[in-house]
């Protein structure tokens, strides 16, 4: 379509000079857009042209997105005040500047008005040359051109960063020895515990226009109990966590930052480690700051009732609440787009009829970051439709970005070989499957021989893929080449213990030769993740996945030589193969399924 801007503001002049980076349209044609900041966002024709409403700056993006696809006169309800995407860049991917601003334009057009980027030591602190080293960090002029960019589309960049725990990054230094309670948790009550978060807050000050700041403070499960057990004894430590936010929020006030941090240590300090609403009254002891915002994240339940619960117990403890919902793309290689849409619609539901202004989306990256960023376009879309009360998601996908939903969603096969619609918690058949030794098998149990046709259908399927996504081709090679490689090994280890106790040489001869052809696959899923990795991320952290690759590629190479060995009579046992393997008590809702979701339990029983 062919567009008259020229009655538009500068900013949304630049906007759009950069939104046809993605999109096919032309800014020197007759049909004239005008804008009219109002309540609400629509498109009305007028005269020659459209008027497009807004009452925040990234809807005019989303409505003009809108109007590319003839969907006019259109008046959307906007359900929340703050739409928020969190972008993890702290588990080894960071995300590549460029890439970055590739996704701040998805979110314009999705309606998104703010972007977070998750940043626990990946950000440059003056003198403090280790804080992130080799970490990929965003440098201070990054972070500022990333800022600069966020504000053109109306999106203000927050950061988000860990002022207690989850700052496992610089516990290997030791510059930082010293200001560690224990595990990856600050020494709180020490004075150069504030002197180093004054640094960091100063840093994001400086680099960051929001006055907004996310300090983190979850999952501090052994605060207390490690340096400063040894120095203090023991205390209360619900009272240790109140006293370090205090001081936390102080140092906040010196730059004018207003603080949200995750609700959790507000319940895990009094319930047991327990993240649940007590059933009995909240203690009067749990006073929360009135200069905080309690943020409640949750991405597991299964009906709107108890996200209520959960909502109705952060509103005994204050009424500055804010909420995150998941896109699941934590610890494995891919996306869980169906469930993650089920849920958050169930959870941003529960937010709606209980007054939630402020909501968001978190892409955590664990283990690794294997999962591409991209591949969870299906779930930020249809959380923002939802969000502005649009029900198709599967159109509003497609208008985005130009590719079927149904295609998207052949991403998360591999690991939902059941074929359920969404895959279960905790489910994570791919990195199981991959990393299962060949020799010791500790998850040959869950192999089960129908899923051969489903990976084989996966890998078909992705391939065709590729050929009608070429914008996102490399999303569709990983995944058809990883689902080709578990397609031929998942059961190896099953045939191969199985002909060593007939005493079948014929087809230990047969596996020993399959083994080179799966390393060919793996070679080829190993120059797809990397064509992957560094379409999205900066270089660094790719590292990880030469070794876990590598590995898996020497331990097939180990195994060859083993049973070779044993065939020509240079071993008389192979010892792995002689023991049975053990089926572990599970613990998920899939009787025939372990949920171990890390590499690190994963690739061996061994300590790594």
């Amino acid at each position: 379509m062919n567009f008259d801007i020229s009655a538009l503001s500068e900013d949304f002049k630049s906007g759009l000079a950069e939104l046809k980076k993605d999109y096919n349209f032309s800014i020197n044609g007759k049909t004239a857009v005008f804008t009219e900041f109002g309540h609400t966002a629509g498109i009305v024709r007028t005269g020659d042209g459209f008027l497009i409403s807004f009452a925040k700056k990234c809807e005019f993006y989303r409505e003009f997105m809108k109007l590319l696809h003839g969907e006019v006169c259109v008046k959307e309800e906007r359900q929340f005040e703050n739409l928020s995407v969190m972008l993890d860049c702290s588990r080894n991917a960071v995300m590549k500047v460029s890439t970055v601003k590739a996704l701040i334009r998805k979110l314009a057009v999705m309606g998104y008005n703010e972007l977070e980027l998750y940043t626990e030591d990946t950000y440059e602190i003056t003198d403090e040359p280790f804080f992130g080293y080799m970490r990929g960090r965003y440098t201070s002029d990054e972070i500022k051109e990333i800022d600069v960019y966020a504000s053109l589309f109306g999106i203000e960049l927050v950061p988000c960063i860990q002022a207690l725990a989850h700052l496992n990054g610089i516990t290997r230094w030791n510059r930082f020895k010293s200001l560690i309670d224990c595990n990856d948790i600050l020494l709180v009550d020490d004075e150069r515990t504030y002197e180093f978060i004054d640094k960091m807050f100063f840093s994001v000050s400086e680099n960051f226009t929001s006055r907004k700041l996310h300090i983190g403070m979850d999952e501090a499960h052994m605060v207390g109990l490690g340096k400063y057990l040894d120095e203090h004894g023991f205390e209360n430590r619900f009272e240790i966590l109140q006293r370090h936010l205090t001081r936390v929020l102080k140092i906040a006030e010196k730059y004018s930052f207003a603080c949200t941090m995750w609700s959790d240590m507000f319940f895990r300090l009094v319930n047991h480690g327990k993240y649940e609403p007590t059933d009995s009254d909240i203690p009067d002891s749990l006073n929360v700051p009135q200069n905080v915002t309690l943020e409640y994240w949750d991405y597991y339940r299964n009906s709107e009732s108890e996200y209520e619960k959960m909502i109705v117990a952060h509103k005994e403890l204050t009424d500055k609440i804010s909420f995150a919902c998941g896109a699941w793309r934590w610890n494995t290689f891919t996306p869980s787009n169906k469930m993650s849409i089920n849920r958050n619609i169930l959870a941003l539901s529960a937010c709606k009829k209980h007054g939630i202004k402020d909501v968001k989306v978190t892409l955590w990256g664990d283990d690794g970051g294997e999962c591409p960023t991209f591949a969870m376009l299906p779930t930020l879309v249809a959380s923002a439709e939802f969000a502005y009360g649009y029900e198709n998601y599967e159109k509003a996908f497609e208008r985005i970005t130009g590719v079927e939903a149904t295609d998207f969603y052949l991403l998360e096969m591999a690991d939902n070989p059941s074929g359920e619609d969404g895959a279960f918690y905790g489910g994570n058949f791919t990195k199981i499957f991959l990393y299962n030794d060949l020799l010791c098998g500790i998850y040959d149990y869950c192999a089960k021989p129908e899923y051969k046709n489903v990976y084989l259908s996966v890998y078909e399927k992705c391939s065709v893929a590729t050929k009608r996504n070429r914008k996102y081709v490399y999303l569709f090679d990983t995944a058809a080449a990883l689902a080709h490689l578990i397609a031929e090994k998942y059961d190896f280890g099953i045939r191969l213990r199985k002909a060593y106790k007939k005493g079948d040489m014929q087809e230990l001869k047969v596996l020993s030769d399959k083994i080179s052809e799966l390393v060919v696959m793996l070679n080829k899923l190993y120059r797809a993740l990397k064509k992957q990795w560094y379409a999205e991320n900066k270089p660094f952290g790719f590292e990880v996945q030469d070794i876990r690759l590598g590995g898996l590629r020497q331990r097939m190479l180990h195994c060859h030589e083993v049973v070779n060995s044993y065939v020509k009579g240079k071993l008389d046992r192979i010892s792995e193969l002689e023991i049975e393997i053990l089926q572990d008590e599970n613990y998920c809702d899939k009787p025939e399924f372990r949920c171990d979701d890390k590499w690190q339990k994963i690739v061996s029983v061994n300590r790594i």
